[in-house]
C-alpha cells in the first residue's frame, strides 16, 4: 500500500513540476522517482516497514514477546524520540480523523496534551494526510520515501533553474536528500521541513527574477508547505536562508523596483494566511508551555558557543561521518549534536572543484551558506553570539543550519560536475579528486586510532562507512583516469554521469543507508495479550507503565491513555505536579516508580503495567511472560464530585504543599477563583461521563449547586456548556478543569476547541476560497475576453 501511495503521489508531484516549473524529460523523471528506493525500497517493495519500531521492545510488555515474534534485536537506540513522539503522534492524528474529529485534542500522553498545536505532528501537511491513509507502519514508510523525494525533486529543480544539465542536476537531487543530516532525520519534522528549501529558494530565484503571479504562486505554495511540514524552527532558518538568497538575487541581477520584493512578501502574506489554522493555535499555546518558558526565560540568555575542542569535534563529524553518533574522548566533549552537515567525501571532492573552477556568481553564494551552516553547527563562537542577539533566533538551535550546508555542498557539488562535463578533460579535478582522497584516507587513519574517538559498534549505523568514503573516492578518481586517457569516452556524460550518480548512491548507501532498520511489518506494534482485557472496558480511563514498562507513547498505538509522555510543549502547570506523582528525567518523559502515590488515582489511573509485585490498593487483572497489569482500586472517574473544595486565591499559593498532604483526592479539590481562601463542603452528586467529539458528555446529578473536577490538563481552549450555556472553567488541583454545576440534573458539554483555532480555520479557509476563485477567473479570462470581442464586433441593429 505504501508503494501504490507513493507511486501516485511522486507521478503527481512530478507531473506539477513539469507542467509548471520546468520540463522533466521522462528518463529523469524515472531516475527522481526510484531515487528515494534506494533506501526505502525494500520496505516499499515488500510491505515491511522502514522505522525504528523495534526499540518498544526494549521494554515490557513487549520484550518477552520479541523472540516469539522472532524480531531482530534493536537496530539504533539514538531514534528513541522517533517511538516516544513522532510515531504516536501519528497514530493520534489517524484515531482522530477516523472519528470524524479535528486532530486539535491527543488524549494518549501527558493525561491529554495538544495535537494540531504542538506543531511536529504536522497534521494539516497533505503529506501527513496522505500518510494517515494507511495503517500505521505502512504510514511510516510513505512518509520516508516521500520526503526523500520532495528533498531530492526541490534540488534538481533549483539546479536545473540555475543552469545545470539534468545529469547535474540528479548529482545535486542525490547529494541533499541522502546527506547525513536528512538521511537521519528523514521521519522527524526537522527533516520533513528542511526537505522544502530547495523549492523555496527556487521561488525566491523566480520572484527576483520573473516577478509575476506565477512566481508568487510558486513561492506562496513552497512557504506554505514549509510551515504546515512542522518544524516552526526550521521555517524560520529556511526563511532567513530564503532572505539571503534573495538580496544576493537581487544584488546580482542588479533590480532596482519593488515588483520582485512585492511579489516575495506577498507570497509570504498569502503562506501566513493559508496557514493561520496552523499558526494560530501554536502562537497560543506555546506560552502556556514549560518548554517556551524554558527558552524565553533560560536558554534565550544563555551563550550557545562551542569551546575550541567542541568545536573540533562537530567539524571532524562533518568532514568524517563514521564519526557520527560515537562517543568521544576530548576534555568537556563527550558527545557531538547529530544534525550534521556530511555530504560524503565525493560531493565534498566536487564542490571544491566547483570553487576552483566555476565562475558562477551561483557559485560563491553557495560557498558563503556553506561555511556559515557549517560554522553555526560548528557554534562558532562570533556566529552564534551574533545570531543570539536577532530576535527569535535566540530561542531556537541554530546548529541546525548544518541543514543548509548539507543543500549548499550538494549544489555546489552539481555546478562541479557541470563544469567537469563543459571542459572535458581537466588535470584539476583529477588533482583535487585524489587530494580528498589523501585527506579522508589520512584523516580517518588519525581519528581511528588517535583515541578521541571511541568506536565500538556505536553507533548501530555506518559499519561500512569508511569503505564507503574512501573506496567509493577512489572509483570516482579512478573514472577521471579514465576520462583523461585520449579519444576515450568512458567517462563522457552520456556513461560518465550515471557511473558517477551510481558511485554516489552506493557511497551514501554505505555510509548512511543503515540509520533506520527495515523490518517486517508484523513486528510493528503486534497485539499484547494482557491488554486485549481493557477493549470491553467503557468509561475513560487511564493507564501507566512502572518504571521504563510501555515506554511512553507505545500507549498510543493501542489507543490507550498514560499520564507520562514526552513532548515539545508540556502544560507548564501539569509539570507543575510532578512532584506529588512521578520523577522528572531531563529531555526523556515523567517516570512513574511508586504506584501507591494518591494523584495517580486523581489522574484516573485505572490500571499499571509492572514486572513484579503488587502495590497496596492494587490487585492483578492478567499476567503474561514478565509483566502483569494491575488495576487501581481507588482509582477516582475522569470526572467526579468532591466532597469537600478550598476555594478562592491567597497572596501565597499552598495549593501544592496541601495536595502532598492528601491521601484522598476525593475528599478535597483546589479551585483557584478569584475570591477571598476559605473552605466549603460540595455536593454531594455523581457524575457519569462518555466521550464525545473532541470531548465528554457528561451527566451530573447534584444535590446542592457545588463543583465538579475534570482531570484534563487545563489548556487555553477547553469550553463548557451546561445544559446548552457556556460557563466559566476554573484551574482545580493546580493544572486541571473545574466547572460549577447548579443543583440538580443536567447535561455538561465538555470540548477542546480553541478560539485561536476557530478564527485561524476561518482565516485559512477564506484565503483558500480566494485563491481558488482568482485562479479559475485566470484561467477562464481568455474565454471571457474573447467572448467580449465578439459580442463587439457583431453589427449594431438598431
Amino acid at each position: 500500500m505504501a508503494f501504490l501511495l507513493y507511486s501516485a503521489t511522486a507521478a503527481v508531484l512530478l507531473w506539477l513540476a513539469h507542467k509548471f516549473v520546468l520540463p522533466i524529460g521522462r528518463g529523469t523523471a524515472a531516475i527522481l522517482f526510484l531515487l528515494p528506493f534506494c533506501f526505502t525500497g525494500k520496505a516499499l517493495l515488500t510491505g515491511a516497514v522502514y522505522a525504528p519500531v523495534d526499540l518498544p521492545y526494549l521494554t515490557e510488555p513487549l520484550r518477552q514477546m520479541r523472540v516469539p515474534l522472532g524480531a531482530p534485536e534493536w537496530h539504533n537506540g539514538i531514534l528513541s524520540d522517533l517511538y516516544a513522539q513522532m510515531i504516536p503522534w501519528r497514530k493520534a492524528v489517524q484515531v482522530a480523523l477516523a472519528h470524524r474529529e479535528w486532530p486539535l485534542w491527543n488524549p494518549f500522553i501527558l493525561s491529554g496534551s495538544l495535537l494540531a498545536a504542538s506543531a511536529q505532528p504536522a497534521v494539516y501537511s497533505p503529506f501527513t494526510l496522505l500518510a494517515c491513509l494507511l495503517p500505521i507502519a505502512d504510514s511510516l514508510t510513505f512518509t520516508a520515501a516521500v520526503n526523500f523525494f520532495i528533498a531530492a525533486l526541490g534540488a534538481f529543480l533549483f539546479a536545473r533553474d540555475i543552469g545545470c544539465r539534468p545529469s547535474a542536476a540528479l548529482i545535486a537531487a542525490a547529494g541533499f536528500m541522502f546527506s547525513t543530516p536528512m538521511a537521519f532525520f528523514i521521519l522527524w519534522a526537522i527533516g520533513g521541513s528542511w526537505a522544502f528549501l530547495p523549492l523555496v529558494l527556487l521561488g525566491v530565484r523566480r520572484s527576483v527574477r520573473q516577478p509575476g503571479i506565477a512566481s508568487a504562486m510558486l513561492l506562496m505554495i513552497a512557504l506554505t508547505l514549509l510551515l504546515l511540514a512542522g518544524h516552526p524552527e526550521t521555517a524560520l532558518h529556511a526563511v532567513f536562508v530564503g532572505g539571503m538568497y534573495g538580496v544576493f538575487e537581487l544584488l546580482h541581477v542588479g533590480r532596482t523596483s519593488v515588483r520582485p520584493i512585492a511579489c516575495a512578501l506577498a507570497a509570504g502574506v498569502m503562506a501566513l494566511l493559508l496557514s493561520a489554522i496552523y499558526i494560530l493555535p501554536i502562537l497560543e499555546s506555546a506560552p502556556q508551555s514549560g518548554d517556551y518558558q524554558f527558552r524565553k526565560t533560560v536558554w534565550s540568555q544563555q551563550s550557545h558557543a562551542a569551546r575550541g575542542l567542541q568545536s573540533a569535534a562537530r567539524i571532524i563529524t562533518d568532514l568524517f561521518p563514521f564519526t557520527s553518533g560515537q562517543r568521544w574522548n576530548l576534555p568537556g566533549v563527550r558527545d557531538v549534536p547529530l544534525d550534521s552537515s556530511a555530504v560524503g567525501s565525493i560531493v565534498l571532492a566536487l564542490a571544491v572543484y566547483a570553487l576552483a573552477r566555476s565562475r558562477r556568481a551561483e557559485t560563491w553564494f553557495l560557498a558563503g551558506l556553506a561555511v556559515f551552516g557549517m560554522a553555526a553547527r560548528a557554534a562558532w563562537k562570533p556566529l552564534s553570539d551574533l545570531l543570539q542577539h536577532i530576535p527569535l533566533f535566540d530561542m531556537t538551535i541554530t546548529e541546525r543550519f548544518s541543514f543548509a550546508a548539507a543543500f549548499a555542498l550538494a549544489m555546489l557539488a552539481a555546478l562541479g560536475f557541470e563544469e567537469l562535463m563543459r571542459r572535458g578533460r581537466d588535470g584539476l579535478a583529477l588533482t583535487i579528486a585524489f587530494a580528498t582522497l589523501l585527506f579522508v584516507t589520512i584523516g580517518t587513519f588519525w581519528v581511528s586510532h588517535s583515541g578521541i574517538v571511541y568506536i565500538k559498534n556505536f553507533p548501530e549505523w555506518s559499519h561500512y562507512a569508511v569503505f564507503g568514503e574512501i573506496g567509493c573516492l577512489a572509483i570516482f578518481g579512478l573514472l577521471l583516469v579514465e576520462r583523461r586517457r585520449p579519444r576515450r569516452r568512458f567517462a563522457g556524460e552520456i556513461a560518465g554521469a550515471p557511473l558517477l550518480l551510481a558511485i554516489l548512491l552506493v557511497q551514501r548507501l554505505l555510509t548512511v543507508g543503515d540509520i533506520y532498520p527495515t523490518l517486517p511489518r508484523q513486528f510493528a506494534y503486534p497485539p499484547i495479550p494482557i491488554l486485549l482485557t481493557l477493549k470491553n472496558a467503557r468509561e475513560p480511563f487511564r493507564i501507566v507503565g512502572q518504571q521504563f514498562a510501555l515506554v511512553p507513547g507505545t500507549s498510543a498505538l493501542y489507543e490507550l491513555e498514560d499520564v507520562r509522555g514526552y513532548e515539545a510543549l508540556t502544560l507548564e502547570r501539569y509539570q507543575s505536579t510532578y512532584g506529588l506523582w512521578c520523577e522528572s528525567q531531563p529531555i526523556w518523559f515523567n517516570r512513574v516508580d511508586d504506584l501507591t502515590r494518591p494523584l495517580l488515582s486523581f489522574l484516573n489511573v485505572r490500571y499499571a503495567i509492572a514486572a513484579n509485585g503488587v502495590p497496596a490498593g492494587w490487585h492483578v487483572v492478567a499476567t503474561q511472560r514478565g509483566a502483569r497489569l494491575l488495576e487501581n482500586e481507588r482509582v477516582l472517574s475522569r470526572a467526579f464530585i468532591p466532597k469537600n473544595i478550598r476555594l478562592g486565591r491567597g497572596l501565597i499559593d499552598p495549593t501544592f504543599a496541601d495536595m502532598q498532604e492528601a491521601t484522598d483526592f476525593a475528599d478535597r479539590a483546589w479551585i483557584d477563583a478569584p475570591m477571598s481562601l476559605h473552605d466549603r463542603s460540595n455536593g454531594p452528586g455523581t457524575v457519569s461521563i462518555e466521550r464525545r467529539r473532541n470531548g465528554f458528555r457528561l451527566n451530573v446529578a447534584i444535590s446542592n449547586a457545588g463543583w465538579m473536577v475534570v482531570s484534563e490538563p487545563a489548556w487555553n481552549g477547553w469550553r463548557a456548556y451546561v445544559d446548552g450555556r457556556r460557563v466559566q472553567i476554573q484551574l482545580a488541583n493546580l493544572a486541571f478543569l473545574g466547572i460549577y454545576v447548579p443543583a440538580g440534573q443536567h447535561t455538561v458539554r465538555l470540548i477542546y476547541l480553541p478560539e485561536s483555532f476557530v478564527i485561524g480555520r476561518a482565516i485559512s479557509f477564506a484565503t483558500l476560497i480566494a485563491l481558488i476563485l482568482f485562479v479559475l477567473l485566470k484561467r477562464f479570462q481568455p474565454f471571457l475576453e474573447r467572448r467580449d470581442r465578439r459580442v463587439a464586433s457583431l453589427p449594431d441593429r438598431q
